[in-house]
């Protein structure tokens, strides 16, 4: 509104100056002509205006418009923003919680591992001293068990070789019974025979010596008893001499009827013997079972311990893995907080960027709105009736608020990027025409 009251003020003080001068010179016209030119001049000038006066109009609604889109894809953006930034709370406080919870974990299973550890290495220790004590007590028991097996093998072959003796014995006992039962039959038939026959010969020789006595003289008579004395001790020598073989051979078979008992004792004796030994080998077998049980379960030990190294190792790789995880969420995490902070910025410069886009925009309106005012006051102007509508200095005066109105809103076009770009492209500078 000032410029309007300067130009109204201007010309009234140059018609008090000139009406103190020359009273007569306000009735009077103008004696400068306004030539055609000039006035069409000033006609294209406000036309331009005008054109330009449009121009930043729907400039200024195409900026309204992209305002109000760049504040709706702000607001976008803002809620975009807070519901990462609460995603990304919820997130990181769901990650915190699982990365306590995995702690927790972690810790626990480091204990129990710990615990578990000690009791494994005391019960392996354990296991290992017991198999050790087992060891020794087996390989002194297999020491002891394999001398007592080296006896019993030479008992074993002692026992076939006197078994081997005994049955040669009793084979020799039977057959040596056999000839002397022959032997002693063969005798019996024998005397048998050689008394039947000596009886007969005696018999017979009686008579021969009886009749060769009767026949013979009293002289023969004592040749023939001499001889048949002579002959009949010698048949009781021969008698004797098969008496003295038989007692010899009873005898015999008595002192064979007492090996023969002997050999039964000692076979009863070495029956008793493997009774015992069979007996002893079976309670032997039963501590050579017992032993390999032991073994047996001295290997199922072993295994179980070994099991249990393999389920430890197993525990020990599941750790590395979940503290591989934990350092993974922990990556994830400042990676998260990364991003956060990116949009953080992006959204403090997103902020910077609306805060100078409004600056812009409150310039843009207070320059609207001073060019508004100067319009309407360029509007409301009128030329002095007295002068006509060819009034010099009135359009002088208005042409002075346009190129000022023109100043303003290049001033505030300058300011922001968008607006001096379209002004340098849509401004151009309009000038007097030359005269002749």
């Amino acid at each position: 509104m000032a410029p309007k009251k300067k130009g109204a003020k201007e010309p009234e003080l140059k018609k008090k100056k000139g009406g103190k001068k020359d009273p007569n010179l306000a009735n009077k016209p103008m004696e400068m002509p306004i030539s055609e030119e000039i006035r069409e001049f000033y006609h294209i000038q406000i036309r331009d205006l005008e054109d330009r006066l449009a121009r930043y109009q729907r400039k200024w609604d195409e900026l309204a418009m992209q305002e109000k889109l760049f504040r709706q894809e702000f607001e976008q953006l803002a809620n975009n923003k807070k519901e990462i930034v609460a995603f990304l709370k919820r997130t990181l406080n769901q990650r915190v919680d699982e990365i306590a919870d995995l702690n927790e974990q972690l810790q626990s299973l480091q204990l129990a591992k710990e615990i578990e550890k000690d009791a494994f290495e005391a019960q392996l220790a354990q296991v290992r001293h017991e198999f050790q004590e087992t060891k020794d007590q087996l390989t002194t028991e297999n020491i002891i068990l394999g001398g007592k097996l080296a006896a019993l093998e030479e008992f074993r072959l002692q026992k076939e070789e006197l078994m081997q003796k005994f049955m040669s014995l009793e084979d020799q006992l039977r057959k040596q019974e056999n000839e002397y039962k022959d032997y002693v039959h063969n005798l019996e038939k024998k005397s048998v025979l050689d008394k039947d026959r000596l009886r007969k010969e005696i018999i017979q020789r009686v008579n021969m010596v009886a009749t060769e006595f009767r026949k013979v003289a009293t002289s023969q008579m004592w040749d023939t008893t001499k001889r048949a004395i002579t002959e009949n001790n010698a048949v009781t020598l021969q008698l004797a001499k098969i008496t003295r073989q038989g007692t010899q051979l009873l005898a015999e078979n008595e002192q064979l009827r007492g090996h023969q008992d002997d050999l039964c004792k000692q076979l009863e004796l070495l029956e008793n013997s493997q009774k015992l030994m069979a007996r002893k080998n079976r309670g032997h077998q039963k501590v050579i079972l017992m032993l390999t049980e032991k073994c047996r379960e001295q290997q199922q030990g072993m295994a179980e311990a070994e099991r249990l190294r393999v389920l430890l190792g197993q525990l020990e790789q599941d750790l590395l893995k979940q503290q591989q995880d934990n350092q993974a969420l922990r990556n994830e995490r400042d990676q998260l907080n990364l991003q956060l902070e990116r949009r953080q910025a992006e959204g403090q410069r997103l902020q910077q960027q609306l805060s100078k886009e409004q600056e812009v925009r409150a310039s843009l309106e207070t320059a609207l709105a001073q060019a508004t005012s100067f319009l309407q006051d360029i509007v409301q102007m009128q030329p002095n009736k007295e002068d006509g509508d060819f009034d010099v200095m009135f359009q002088l005066q208005r042409k002075e608020m346009l190129q000022q109105l023109l100043l303003m809103l290049g001033s505030a076009v300058v300011s922001s990027p968008q607006m001096a770009e379209a002004l340098h492209r849509e401004s151009q500078p309009c000038g007097l025409p030359s005269e002749g």
